[in-house]
């Protein structure tokens, strides 16, 4: 093989598919033999919004694409995707991670490429991920094999290009990874160490989440004074400087966001520091969820509606997508099914199994719900009903019909 990829998720698959169409012979892996055997029949769905499906299909048919459950062979380079989710500490669970390179580590042949595209916290491909690559392979990294980092930066459900960034553990090996990248991606710009470019990805996304949060405190302010923040949001985009609009919403979920700004005060840490504004905006996401649920009942007290029948649309963590990670529906569906018969509505999401172990299947609206609680706003979705819908996903729960 030419390339092999590990992990067949929202970021691995785009890349395996890639790769193929730029000619390479590439070999696909996920540690979930169920994922495998989806991708490899190419069931609708399988590309999770991130992978153009007829090109999956093409490149498999081809034989470009091959798949295969946890069976990592010889090949010159390597491309690691697996989910880096947060421990209950905010840092980086390197588990995922460290069981890949340990995989590829052993198979690894000198002068071999190995890309960590997961994002991790800054440090962890050279303190933690090198080490355990040449215990493995008993080479060198930077002098038997190339390793280097190149972290996601995919914007699912949005198919504008977006540069990819790479940084090596040698000068060398930055070379080598970007000659890869450059065949798979329109631009690539190389950056100067591992660590600049672990930091990179995490501060763009706790850059997101810092505005978003601020823009929730905006719309609370707003609420308090009778000011609709969409006027106050829209007025500030007429400046042409110094402003960037971020929506207010029932909170930031998915694989990044939230998750990078915990790495980001986890690394903090690590070095003696404090992160006081980003702190306070995780704690001012973590809240919008229960901040959200407590305005449903404000309005619905103020109406004179009951909350017995609850129907929830749109439970992914943003619009066009098949991501429920970090997703504040699904906290709120949690919370709500504690004291009310909660159905929901999701084109992407057939199924949802709640905290509590119940299971819920996605269903047209309800006739007989007291309410309908729109939480993600997926275009392919239309609303025809007469119960009472409330919007949340406007920074307050406003009445939408």
């Amino acid at each position: 093989m030419d390339t092999v990829v590990i992990g067949l998720g929202f970021t691995g698959l785009p890349v395996a598919v890639a790769a193929a169409k730029a000619g390479l012979r590439v070999l696909g892996v996920d540690a979930d033999a169920h994922r495998v055997r989806h991708v490899t029949a190419c069931t609708p769905g399988c590309g999770l919004t991130t992978t153009d499906e007829s090109a999956l299909a093409e490149v498999i048919r081809s034989g470009r694409l091959s798949l295969r459950h946890n069976e990592i062979v010889a090949a010159d380079s390597y491309v690691v995707c697996v989910p880096t989710p947060p421990d209950r500490h905010g840092a980086l669970d390197t588990a995922m991670l460290a069981d890949a390179v340990d995989r590829v580590g052993a198979v690894l042949r000198r002068g071999a490429l190995v890309i960590v595209q997961s994002t991790c916290e800054p440090g962890t491909v050279e303190r933690i991920l090198a080490p355990r690559l040449e215990s493995a392979s008993e080479l060198r990294a930077g002098l038997d094999f190339h390793l280097a980092h190149s972290p996601v930066r995919t914007d699912p459900g949005n198919s504008t290009p977006t540069p990819r960034i790479v940084a090596g553990l040698t000068p060398e090996c930055t070379e080598r990874a970007a000659s890869l990248l450059r065949r798979l991606s329109s631009e690539c710009v190389t950056m100067s160490t591992l660590r600049a470019a672990e930091l990179t990805k995490v501060f763009e996304n706790t850059f997101r989440l810092v505005n978003i949060s601020l823009a929730n405190e905006l719309a609370t302010l707003c609420r308090a004074q009778g000011v609709d923040v969409h006027e106050v949001l829209d007025a500030a985009g007429t400046k042409p400087f110094g402003f960037l609009r971020h929506r207010p919403g029932p909170g930031a979920g998915g694989d990044c966001i939230p998750v990078s700004a915990g790495f980001f005060v986890a690394n903090a840490r690590r070095h003696g520091l404090h992160s006081p504004v980003v702190d306070a905006s995780i704690a001012v996401n973590d809240s919008m969820p229960a901040h959200t649920l407590h305005r449903v009942r404000t309005k619905l007290t103020e109406l004179g509606v009951p909350m017995r029948r609850v129907h929830v649309l749109g439970v992914t963590y943003k619009p066009g997508v098949a991501n429920v990670r970090q997703s504040p529906a699904l906290r709120v569906i949690n919370e709500l099914s504690r004291e009310a018969v909660v159905s929901y509505h999701d084109p992407f999401v057939p199924d949802l199994v709640l905290d509590n172990g119940s299971k819920l299947t996605s269903q047209p609206v309800d006739a007989s719900a007291d309410v309908v609680l729109i939480m993600t706003r997926h275009a392919s979705v239309s609303l025809r009903t007469s119960t009472l819908v409330i919007d949340c996903t406007a920074g307050d729960a406003v009445l939408a019909a």
